[in-house]
């Protein structure tokens, strides 16, 4: 199977990650900068049942201080992948360009502090250029795992997939246009493998890969009476795919009911057990959802409804609803988990299009719309 994920920066705080099952955000760069949506981004992370990770843009020079500073913000329960290209200035000249031996320095730092760090997004033009194809070694040595980035057409035998450097890379950054959650120009990447395999290598680096991310891991098999976090993530998913469970970790009738629904649309086993099969299509981002109909906008307190959406019977898990100015800025973003919001904090006088789409992860289209003037 082949997972997508998003990495996001700073300049899109506030994105959704509904619909993901891995979300990255910046966390740090250099010695002093520190993303202030990060840790936003990570509970919002938590809440759509999404497997997070942080990054540091990595400057030239002083890894172990950067390592220092990245460690006092992430910590160690987070895994963190390290950027690795070049900071331009304003007129487009580079203004740092990491070397190898800052990414080394930085790596030993933060191990030393009890940081996870085993991924390194390096891009194949930066090292064929700026790096002049240098071996990669020394970060191989201390097992870290290749994110490579080519922007063009994805497959799963695309060129992102090509080695460099002596380094195959186990994840591709294919896209730094694509759309999530009513968010433009997000970066968008490949991982052939489970959520569990992704897991296991970014927080244990090239000694724990399962068969280099082609999907030998999985999660635990799960069957009616289980409890606990598995759980969660279970009946996170299944809210994603339209369910409307209360995530509480406790695997009864209504999860199992939940469960055999899923499995009867995507015509598997329908037996209520939750193992491989089950999970690889979970943790697949669902197709889009019929399209909200009878948007309608109550009063100039914009009390926004529209008619309910259903899968299988079953509500969806939310929606999204932006307020978007005629000049193309989101002046305001809610995700009701119901077919009704009250927008507030509008400017009187200005004309709004209103926004709503059912959340089925990326690439969602819109679904309805309505131009209000309050």
């Amino acid at each position: 199977m082949t997972i997508f994920y998003p990495d996001v920066f700073s300049g899109q705080a506030g994105i959704s990650f509904a619909g993901c099952v891995i979300a990255v955000a910046k966390a740090t760069e250099g010695t002093g900068y520190t993303n202030p949506d990060y840790a936003s981004a990570k509970v919002r992370a938590a809440n759509a049942g999404a497997f997070f990770c942080a990054y540091h843009f990595l400057h030239a020079g002083n890894g172990a201080g950067q390592a220092t500073h990245a460690f006092s913000v992430v910590g160690s329960n987070v895994p963190l992948m390290i950027d690795f290209e070049p900071e331009y200035n304003a007129n487009g000249t580079i203004a740092s360009a990491p070397q190898v031996t800052d990414a080394v320095d930085f790596i030993n730092e933060y191990r030393s502090l009890g940081g996870k760090t085993y991924l390194l997004y390096l891009p194949h033009w930066y090292w064929q250029g700026n790096l002049g194809q240098t071996s990669l070694a020394p970060v191989i040595n201390l097992g870290m795992l290749l994110v490579s980035s080519d922007y063009t057409t994805y497959s799963d035998t695309g060129p992102g997939w090509a080695a460099y450097g002596g380094m195959t890379p186990i994840v591709w950054q294919y896209t730094s246009t694509a759309t999530l959650n009513g968010v433009s120009n997000v970066d968008m990447n490949a991982y052939k493998g489970t959520v569990a395999d992704f897991q296991a290598q970014a927080t244990g680096g090239g000694t724990s890969q399962s068969g280099n991310g082609s999907g030998s891991g999985s999660e635990p098999t799960l069957t009616e009476g289980d409890t606990g976090p598995a759980v969660q993530t279970l009946q996170t998913r299944l809210n994603v795919w339209g369910a409307s469970l209360t995530v509480d970790g406790d695997f009864g009738p209504a999860t199992l009911a939940a469960v055999k629904a899923f499995q009867t649309q995507q015509n598997l086993t329908v037996d209520g057990i939750v193992g491989p099969q089950t999970w690889a299509a979970l943790n697949q981002n669902p197709g889009t959802y019929p399209a909200p109909t009878g948007l309608a906008v109550g009063s100039v307190t914009l009390s926004v409804t529209w008619d309910a959406v259903t899968v299988n019977g079953q509500a969806v898990a939310s929606y999204t609803v932006e307020a978007v100015g005629l000049n193309g800025e989101v002046y305001v973003r809610e995700t009701p988990t119901t077919n009704s919001v009250v927008l507030s904090g509008l400017v009187p006088g200005w004309t709004y299009n209103i926004l709503v789409w059912a959340n089925g992860g990326p690439g969602t289209p819109l679904h309805a719309s309505i131009r209000v003037t309050v």
